[in-house]
């Protein structure tokens, strides 16, 4: 089973359902669409001073360097201006 290691709080915010989309600089290959993954906190935080609170919950597990869940991969596309979501940066791939 692959894993794909995001840093926290947005790990968290996967599991939670808070976040469905994660920003990458190159395309999910086809074959891996429709497949379930492991979700891995990266041991580092993420350099944002985002919290648990801005993501809509009080309180966070924090776990790092940890598979904490599993998300389906249901497909991939180039983000632009008008992205389909607020988490999509413009020119990634999501």
């Amino acid at each position: 089973m692959r894993a794909l290691t995001v840093r926290q709080p947005y790990a968290d915010a996967i599991i939670w359902g808070a976040k469905r989309c994660e920003n990458r600089s190159r395309p999910l290959p086809a074959a891996h669409l429709g497949t379930t993954i492991l979700i891995h906190a990266g041991k580092e935080p993420h350099a944002s001073k985002v919290t648990a609170a801005h993501l809509g919950r009080n309180h966070a597990p924090d776990a790092r360097g940890a598979i904490i869940g599993t998300a389906v991969l249901v497909s991939s596309h180039q983000a632009s201006a008008d992205c389909c979501s607020r988490w999509g940066m413009n020119g990634f791939w999501h």
